[in-house]
């Protein structure tokens, strides 16, 4: 298996060529409005689920599923014209580790053409340095063509059924030249294994849990009626999941109790949250009540609207481990001390639960206060990413900042804080 060292997105939307960003379990975007932040993060979505779902089941990733809505083909791909004429394919492409000493670091691409108005892939490539490359793609009706430097091959298999891993290097004897590229990989991954299952695990990108969030999560109710606990990006299933722990799994709920008032007390959003059932049966309507500080506990519609829209984030992070969060601006309807509050916790659950986040957010206080999580040693520099959208013309730029071990920015452009200086000279006096 592989780790992600990068997401590389061509020619999509905002994007001219290939702009990558480097990625660690804090990625933090940040830019202007319109600078390709969530576009990004879907990207990073759908390059994800392209092993599994395109390979297991031979379906084509969805560009349209919550809380990612890209639209069409011609929606996503850069618009173009002039002398080169329009474009007519984009790539996702991940950086990748291969936490094996044979296996040096790689790129993944994906390819994606239009087909009925739709993204479809068009071709898979491994690419091995400067020349060194692996590319599948669809050849003849029925067929996989299998390409390397200086070499082409086929196989009988159609292409909308090729199996990334468990296919890969595997074929029958009556595929002429397959051999020659399977040699071709070996010399150029020595002392492997004589597995050939070795090279399909070692270059199969990873395959993540993801938690996609949305802007804006789900509206809080007076009253709720059990119907289903299945994840959804607006947190709709969040109610439900509680009320289940509450009456199924006590020292599930007590443990994930503890966490939510430790959080709350913390932001200083509440002192205490509590599931009220309304009868005996599983089927039966229920409702969440909140304290805030010392007063009285009131319905969760009686509350601040931000304790709604936080629940949904605390509750996946608090439950689970070892999943990949794909955050849209967490910070909506949070105090300062809230959103300060939200960033320790990114930091705890990547440090303990190994989670990763990839944020886009416009929040300085989640910002600076992952830069003193860096300063008081609670989080590694290196496992910290900030990627700023700097917008030039009709095309953004990625620019991959990294922290120093007093949580000060390097590599940051004079655009980055531009905005902030001119408006402090201004309330200053130094400026118009």
């Amino acid at each position: 298996m592989s780790r992600v060292q990068e997401l590389i997105v061509q020619d999509v939307r905002c994007f001219e060529g290939a702009q990558g960003g480097r990625l660690r379990p804090i990625t933090l975007l940040v830019g202007e409005n319109s600078t390709g932040k969530s576009t990004f993060l879907a990207g990073h979505r759908f390059l994800s689920e392209v092993p599994t779902r395109f390979g297991r089941f031979a379906q084509q990733p969805d560009f349209n599923e919550e809380p990612f809505l890209m639209g069409s083909f011609r929606d996503i791909v850069r618009s173009r014209r002039g002398p080169k004429g329009r474009i007519d394919e984009f790539k996702l492409g991940f950086l990748l580790d291969a936490e094996s000493p044979n296996v040096p670091p790689f790129r993944f691409w994906t390819a994606f053409a239009e087909q009925g108005s739709q993204p479809c892939v068009s071709s898979f490539r491994w690419d091995f340095g400067d020349a060194d490359f692996l590319e599948v793609s669809a050849g003849a009706p029925g067929q996989t063509s299998w390409r390397i430097p200086g070499h082409e091959a086929s196989m009988n298999e159609d292409f909308r059924h090729f199996r990334l891993g468990t296919a890969m290097f595997v074929h029958r004897g009556d595929e002429p030249g397959l051999d020659r590229i399977v040699g071709y990989l070996r010399e150029l991954l020595p002392d492997s294994t004589e597995d050939p299952w070795f090279l399909s695990e070692a270059l199969s990108p990873p395959t993540p849990v993801l938690v996609p969030g949305a802007p804006l999560r789900a509206k809080p109710a007076r009253t709720y009626d059990p119907v289903s606990d299945s994840p959804s990006s607006e947190g709709s299933h969040v109610p439900m999941l509680m009320m289940r722990l509450h009456r199924t799994d006590r020292p599930d709920w007590e443990e994930l109790h503890h966490s939510l008032v430790a959080f709350g007390r913390e932001s200083g959003m509440f002192s205490d949250v509590r599931v009220k059932r309304h009868g005996t049966q599983m089927s039966d309507p229920f409702q969440l009540h909140v304290k805030v500080r010392s007063g009285p506990r009131a319905n969760f519609m009686d509350v601040g609207y931000g304790v709604s829209q936080i629940l949904p984030i605390l509750v996946d992070a608090m439950r689970h481990r070892d999943r990949t969060f794909l955050l849209q601006q967490p910070e909506v309807h949070l105090h300062p001390r809230g959103q300060a509050a939200l960033a320790s916790l990114f930091v705890d659950s990547a440090r303990n639960r190994r989670h990763q986040f990839l944020i886009e957010t416009h929040s300085d206080y989640i910002v600076d206060r992952v830069r003193i999580s860096v300063r008081k040693q609670q989080i590694a520099p290196e496992d910290v990413s900030v990627l700023y959208f700097e917008p030039r013309g009709n095309a953004v730029t990625i620019h991959s900042l990294t922290l120093d071990a007093d949580g000060n920015l390097e590599g940051a452009p004079p655009s980055y804080r531009a905005f902030f200086a001119r408006e402090t000279d201004t309330l200053l006096g130094f400026a118009d």
